[in-house]
């Protein structure tokens, strides 16, 4: 509870920061699902050349996006640092292949600045801002518009 005259306390919120080629990319947890290793794709014939492929977790069927590809960068290269971060969005399951986690970090809301406007001009509204950590700019990836079908590469 606040008193008056004084403002609400900036609660912050976790993410998970990964790696997307030359990115350094975030997600808030509570859009993933879980992350894990599961990397044996079935080819889509004819799907859009973002899509990996599907899985089945648990009962499941989930389209795998190459975040590399969608974001405009090279194929990504299974390795073993490669993970699926699945994610949930409009009630369909969808598995993001980036290159490596990191981390789980707190930001602060207040800590959110507009995209750069070099990022933006690339990605359209791909990223809902960026957060400094250190040396690094971590972008905060916008759901909704990146698995839209409108921001296909």
């Amino acid at each position: 509870m606040t008193q008056a005259g004084t403002s609400a306390m900036v609660v912050p919120a976790q993410a998970a920061v990964f790696h997307v080629g030359r990115y350094v990319c975030a997600l808030h947890i509570s859009r993933i699902q879980e992350i894990n290793k599961n990397l044996l794709l079935t080819p889509v014939h004819e799907a859009p050349d973002y899509v990996r492929g599907i899985i089945n977790l648990r009962g499941n069927i989930v389209t795998v996006i190459d975040l590399r590809r969608k974001l405009g960068l090279e194929p990504i290269t299974i390795q073993a640092s490669t993970r699926n971060v699945i994610v949930k969005v409009d009630r369909e399951m969808v598995g993001l292949l980036v290159d490596s986690v990191d981390d789980i970090v707190e930001i602060d809301s207040a800590a959110i600045l507009p995209t750069p406007a070099h990022l933006a001009k690339e990605l359209g509204d791909a990223f809902e801002g960026v957060v400094q950590f250190g040396d690094e700019l971590v972008a905060i990836l916008e759901l909704q518009h990146l698995l839209s079908d409108a921001s296909s590469q």
